[in-house]
């Protein structure tokens, strides 16, 4: 199955009256009164703070203080929207796609990410890959889906080279070849992606396109399990079913190197991130 993030993609802001020097994930945030006060757009906007605006479109979507709305949230957005901000784009499709404030209307959510998709947004384009696999909002084109697939991995983008692999594992606009699709989901789960990374262990258990190797299945399924967010209950409830039906079938010294094996990737991905700070990008 394509893989699409179904949460808001944020930027925390650090205060709302000061200006923004960091940007982090929504589980991270502290707010700062007033920080929902609609008033404040004006002075945002003389400050030409763009992502602070976007910033208080989040706090209304999430709520603060008892105060929630999504249609506030999609005001503040469009205002970001307007001044070009994808990251709100984003947000505003994903109002619509998943029916925040409004009815559910995949072709305005497809509208909304391929705005943000042909300004560059790696996200986005991943997101308008995914609606032409799946024929949201669109008529289905596998061949459009891996175009835009490819733009998004060019930039860097773990779900879109995830979502590559699973069309030349399915054979959808391209012949099946299991070889190439293992290839994507390397590049992926490279770059931390934890689909990516259960793919390649099943890969690994059944021997496609690979040998059989259970100790490689179960590095790649533990740390898939240390990735996956805590949100995506079916998918840590089904990686966790699947380290203790591998676990059996290995030795205790083959479970040791394993876990040795798998700490190690945990620590290059940690460091690779160190190393390259935040994108700017940050997504739930």
């Amino acid at each position: 199955m394509e893989k699409v993030i179904l949460g808001l993609t944020i930027f925390i802001m650090s205060s709302i009256v000061g200006a923004v020097e960091q940007e982090e994930t929504y589980t991270d945030l502290v707010p700062g009164v007033g920080m929902l006060e609609p008033s404040n757009l004006t002075e945002l906007l003389h400050r030409g703070d763009i992502r602070a605006i976007n910033n208080i479109g989040l706090l209304w979507a999430k709520g603060y203080k008892d105060k929630q709305s999504f249609e506030e949230a999609m005001r503040w957005w469009k205002e970001a929207a307007k001044h070009g901000y994808t990251v709100s784009m984003n947000n505003i499709g994903l109002l619509y796609a998943n029916g925040h404030g409004v009815e559910i209307d995949m072709e305005k959510a497809f509208s909304w990410w391929h705005q943000a998709a042909f300004q560059g947004d790696a996200w986005a384009m991943n997101s308008v890959g995914d609606c032409y696999e799946k024929g949201d909002g669109v008529n289905q084109d596998f061949i459009q889906a891996m175009t835009w697939y490819q733009s998004a991995a060019e930039q860097g983008e773990p779900l879109a080279m995830f979502n590559i692999g699973m069309l030349h594992e399915n054979g959808h606009g391209v012949e099946v070849d299991t070889s190439k699709a293992l290839f994507w989901f390397k590049k992926a789960a490279n770059l931390g992606d934890p689909s990516a990374m259960t793919a390649i262990s099943r890969y690994y258990k059944e021997g496609t396109g690979v040998e059989v190797d259970l100790i490689e299945s179960y590095v790649w399924m533990v740390v898939a399990e240390k990735l996956f967010l805590v949100q995506e209950v079916a998918e840590l409830k089904s990686a966790k079913l699947e380290i203790k039906q591998l676990s059996v079938k290995l030795t205790e010294s083959q479970r040791r190197l394993a876990i040795d094996r798998a700490t190690e990737i945990l620590e290059s991905l940690e460091s690779k991130k160190d190393h390259q700070g935040s994108d700017g990008g940050s997504k739930i």
